[in-house]
């Protein structure tokens, strides 16, 4: 036996003694989950959210004659008892009490209890019998004050003075379902342990049951599973445990996260379908979470849908400071699963602030409200159903995306499941097929140029009908159409003419089809949707806007340059998705930092060709992004701020993320050291490079698992709220 040869089985033995020694961890840390119970994930103590002192709560100190008040809303349901929690900084004497009481709209005491503050029970919550039915929908003054002379603090929401007050109902079916969930997270969590164990010592065996199966990072896969299903569990334990919904739905997240680490051992190839999966699981959950209106601007672009669903091209001019249509009454009424659409019940209801957007905009919202109301007249159902019209359209956009994408798809990925992103294309608004017909049309020409083959008509034709959507859509993003001249002129070409002057003009004049018909449909649509344009706000008037910037370009030079300075970080978290709903649902600061570095790395990495990282791609990849970044700027400085006024306002997060795949790219191409044609045809989902050539399949399997699991956790937060709001 050679030297080489015992070195070999020295370090063949090694790796062998490492992997027993992780799967023996492995099968210890599931023994203490289950059945011994000593970790436990799943807490179901029902008083969780008060255990949670962070930026959601604070303490608010009374005194004798003080009291606290909060508004509760009812739900149709009993409500056994509620519950708060206090907090002593300084001696209560022993026979001191809180006064509690409750009183209906109609002034009328439904509660009226004297809580005994000692003995103190288990992290200070002391529970209050009601033993009352809310009545839906009705308000009720929750009251709560100290008897004696002493001082004490009571758990509030955020910086406010009004209690946190859990209410608890007698109704066995939350507590029955936190013990299933529980179950299946143990089982889901065994299943994945299990299976990392089995990858991680019979990977070689099982690789000759499944070829596709790679052995060196096999057991990844589960190991992710198991860490998101066991943070997952913990999180959401913590906060919807009194949430039935919430709970609801968790069971979904939870299966597909365990399936998602079957498929990532299982199957090699399998990064489109991961994403498809993951994408729609995700989207369901948002569009189910978000109550009916929640979503930026959703009731203004419902109703600008519902206009165009009848043929209203254009809004009607209700005064000089509205615009709108004439709709059913029952419109307004879209949370009411039993509210009814009278077409002869109308009344003029104002939308000036979504009435621009063009019909392409809400295509599958139209078609979903124009077959709804087939078979119902019920406004919720129609409601929902444009909801869903909109999701599934925007998402079959996105997965085309993703397949057409020659290179950099984990980047797009990430972008397009970004909280942000996820929120506005299950709403229903103008970003979501805006924001995907952007990514579809980036596809499409980058495919076009990686592909090195003349375009033919088919494609011309696909590109300039998508970049006309985009610039219908939306005009602040017609800089997407730069990249069409990453296109080289001699792939407009016809092989069927010999003159080569006739193929030149040929050429330009595919190039100026590209071009101009986008952008001369985009002003006459414009042009036209704007006729009836009105202030959105006092002192708002675009013309005098316009005529300020022309005649004081530095003052305008520093406006623009402090709103930078002043907000990007606020835009960088509402683009990720730390500001959701009306910008008032916080999620994790760490989620945002680890989207943020998500999309650089990723960027960072991408594989493109030496075509896109010469000085003519760079220039146009930043042209594009910057050019659109700044139009934004100019747009709503002139549409949305006060005339003069010295920082730019209106400007949200959400409005960069289609430009998103433009920045990435051109981050790529100042990274880029170039590649050969082979090695882009070769790429897998993970885009990223890997010494001697090959991909990082670990990287492949990770990204989509922990953006999963950061969705999870967000869908968590969006419940935090509803259930402290």
């Amino acid at each position: 036996m050679t030297g080489e040869n015992l070195i070999s089985i020295c370090k063949t033995k090694r790796q062998y003694s490492v992997k027993y020694v992780f799967a023996a961890v492995m099968m210890l840390a599931l023994i203490l989950i289950w059945p011994l119970s000593l970790l436990k994930i799943a807490d179901p103590y029902i008083n969780n959210r008060l255990l949670k002192q962070e930026g959601d709560y604070s303490y608010f100190y009374i005194s004798s004659g003080e009291y606290l008040t909060t508004v509760i809303k009812g739900k149709g349901a009993l409500v056994d008892k509620a519950a708060i929690r206090l907090r002593f900084q300084e001696q209560v004497p022993e026979d001191a009490s809180l006064n509690v009481y409750m009183f209906d709209s109609q002034g009328n005491v439904v509660v009226d209890e004297h809580i005994n503050i000692f003995p103190r029970p288990e992290n200070d919550i002391y529970e209050i019998p009601f033993n009352i039915e809310l009545a839906k929908d009705g308000e009720y003054q929750f009251i709560v004050a100290p008897d004696s002379e002493y001082t004490i603090g009571i758990y509030c929401y955020g910086q406010t003075s009004e209690p946190a007050v859990l209410l608890q109902n007698t109704d066995s079916s939350l507590k029955e379902e936190i013990s299933m969930i529980s179950a299946l997270l143990n089982v889901c969590i065994w299943l994945c342990g299990l299976l990392f164990i089995v990858a991680l010592l019979f990977g070689d065996r099982l690789k000759t049951l499944n070829s596709n199966i790679d052995t060196s990072t096999a057991f990844v896969p589960s190991l992710i599973s198991v860490f998101g299903l066991i943070i997952y569990g913990q999180y959401l334990f913590d906060y919807n445990s009194d949430s039935l919904d919430g709970l609801k739905k968790s069971v979904i997240l939870i299966i597909v996260l365990t399936i998602i680490g079957f498929l990532g051992t299982f199957i090699k190839k399998n990064e489109l379908l991961m994403a498809g999966i993951i994408l729609f699981a995700v989207g369901c959950i948002y569009l189910l979470t978000f109550p009916e209106g929640m979503i930026p601007d959703e009731r203004a672009h419902f109703y600008r849908a519902f206009s165009l669903a009848f043929g209203n091209f254009q809004a009607v001019k209700l005064s000089d400071l509205e615009v709108g249509g004439i709709l059913p009454s029952a419109i307004r009424e879209i949370a009411d699963k039993n509210a009814v659409i009278d077409f002869n019940d109308t009344v003029a209801i104002g939308f000036k602030n979504t009435s621009l957007y063009s019909p392409i905009c809400y295509l599958p919202q139209i078609i979903g409200i124009r077959v709804a109301l087939l078979f119902t007249n019920h406004i919720h159902l129609v409601f929902m159903t444009a909801r869903w019209f909109g999701f599934v359209g925007a998402f079959i956009l996105c997965m085309l995306t993703l397949y057409y994408m020659p290179f950099g798809k984990p980047f797009m990925f990430i972008v397009m499941i970004l909280p942000m992103t996820m929120q506005e294309m299950v709403g229903v608004t103008s970003d979501a097929m805006t924001n995907a017909f952007s990514f579809l049309f980036i596809a499409i020409v980058l495919k076009a140029v990686n592909d090195n083959q003349k375009l033919s008509n088919k494609q011309i034709m696909v590109i300039t009908i998508l970049g006309t959507c985009i610039g219908m859509c939306k005009m602040v993003y017609v800089p997407l159409l730069l990249l069409v001249l990453l296109i080289p002129i001699r792939l407009m070409g016809s092989d069927d003419i010999s003159d080569s002057s006739k193929k030149v003009i040929i050429a330009r004049f595919k190039y100026a089809l590209m071009l101009v018909i986008p952008l001369s449909l985009c002003a006459i649509t414009n042009s036209i949707l704007g006729r009836n344009l009105v202030p959105v706000g006092e002192n708002v008037d675009a013309p005098t806007q316009i005529k300020y910037v022309l005649t004081h370009i530095p003052a305008t030079f520093m406006i623009v340059v402090r709103t930078i300075v002043n907000s990007t970080s606020q835009w960088s978290h509402e683009m990720t998705g730390d500001f959701l709903g009306g910008l008032n649902i916080r999620t994790l600061p760490i989620i945002t930092l680890i989207l943020l570095l998500m999309l650089y790395i990723s960027a960072r990495d991408m594989n493109i060709s030496k075509t896109f990282s010469n000085a003519k791609a760079k220039l146009l990849f930043g042209l594009t992004f910057f050019a659109g970044y700044f139009m934004i700027l100019g747009t709503l400085y002139v549409t949305w701020t006060t005339v003069e006024y010295y920082i730019i306002r209106g400007i949200q997060g959400r409005y960069f993320i289609a430009l998103l795949p433009a920045l990435g790219l051109f981050i790529a191409s100042l990274y880029a050291g170039g590649t050969s044609g082979k090695e882009e045809e070769n790429a897998d989902f993970t885009g990223t490079k890997k010494i001697k050539g090959e991909y990082s399949r670990l990287a492949m399997v990770v990204v989509p698992q922990l953006l999963l699991v950061i969705n999870m956790i967000v869908i968590v937060d969006i419940y935090k709220f509803l259930l402290a709001n």
